[in-house]
């Protein structure tokens, strides 16, 4: 008898040492596998440019692998619907700009909520879209560009329907009467070599994907459309000092997740941006990339994406395509 106690004993010993260390492997600290930062656009555009100069920071703040991935398609919805399917684990992140998010939603009708989406840490702010002509452009002003366009619809490129550059056509369309065509290619980058090829006339893009050409003297950058004059590049006029008051959208590219987070790894998760974004390193690149950083922890950025979100829902007849 006395065996077969010990017997069942040490069975039970066993199998609460077992469940002990299967407790303790399920409370293992996140993170533990690699992060995946996935980006909205192609390699060499904005978007792309802020994950990677943040990704060896954060990567050195969690302890674990951070891997950039660029998936692009559809404006940026691509990604965006992707990340908002997966599991709310915190392995999966999104790089995206908004209001092009926002816009990526309420005009094309895309597969995800942006406002439900989680709202890890804002990155960038103050660096806005420009309007920019081929070097050898007729056109030297946005007068120019409304004049020309009244005779013959002006071709825009741009980086898809639904992105920043898209809202900032469209608004030139509508409050500066420029009739133009937007003509969507994947990134600003893509877009920026379009104009300075002359594939098309005239054409909306991030600064910072229009500078390299237009000190190469490929392309001109006439004005930019945000609040102020961008912060990396204040020699270029806003179109609210030229006298359109209406063309102003702001511009910020933060990191989202899936909906439903749990709240102690979104935590994990924004003390590791918190101490990327303090890093002196990553000051010094963003510099050298004539970036504007602008940390924001998760409640903060949640509201200021949640006004852009709603002054989209605002634009919304303004910015549904027409067809021709």
């Amino acid at each position: 008898m006395s065996r077969r106690i010990t017997a069942v004993l040490g069975a039970v010993l066993a199998t609460l040492v077992l469940l002990g260390g299967m407790a303790d492997a399920g409370e293992a600290p996140f993170p533990r596998n690699p992060i995946r930062l996935v980006i909205t656009h192609s390699p060499g555009g904005v978007n792309d440019t802020a994950g990677r100069l943040v990704q060896p920071h954060l990567q050195e703040a969690l302890g674990v692998p951070v891997v950039v991935e660029n998936m692009p398609g559809a404006g940026g919805n691509v990604s965006r619907a992707y990340v908002y399917a997966q599991p709310p684990d915190g392995y999966t992140l999104l790089v995206s700009l908004q209001p092009s998010m926002s816009a990526g939603q309420i005009v094309t009708g895309a597969k995800f909520e942006t406002l439900k989406l989680t709202h890890v840490y804002n990155i960038t702010g103050g660096n806005y879209d420009g309007v920019a002509v081929p070097f050898d452009s007729p056109f030297k002003s946005i007068d120019d560009l409304k004049k020309a366009s009244q005779s013959q619809s002006l071709t825009s490129a741009g980086s898809g329907i639904g992105t920043n550059p898209y809202i900032l056509a469209m608004l030139l369309k509508s409050k500066a009467g420029i009739n133009l065509i937007f003509v969507p290619f994947n990134s600003g980058s893509e877009a920026a070599l379009a104009v300075a090829g002359g594939q098309t006339q005239m054409g909306t893009a991030q600064v910072d994907s229009l500078w390299p050409l237009h000190e190469a003297k490929m392309l001109r950058i006439l004005a930019v459309g945000g609040p102020e004059r961008d912060k990396s590049h204040p020699e270029f006029p806003a179109l609210v000092e030229l006298g359109y008051p209406d063309i102003k959208i702001d511009s910020m590219i933060g990191i989202f997740g899936p909906p439903g987070i749990p709240r102690e790894r979104l935590d994990v998760l924004a003390a590791g941006f918190r101490k990327a974004m303090a890093n002196p390193k990553l000051h010094a690149a963003a510099k050298t990339a004539g970036i504007s950083l602008q940390p924001m922890e998760p409640a903060e950025f949640y509201k200021a994406s949640s006004a852009l979100f709603h002054l989209v829902k605002e634009m919304e007849p303004l910015l549904k395509p027409t067809k021709r």
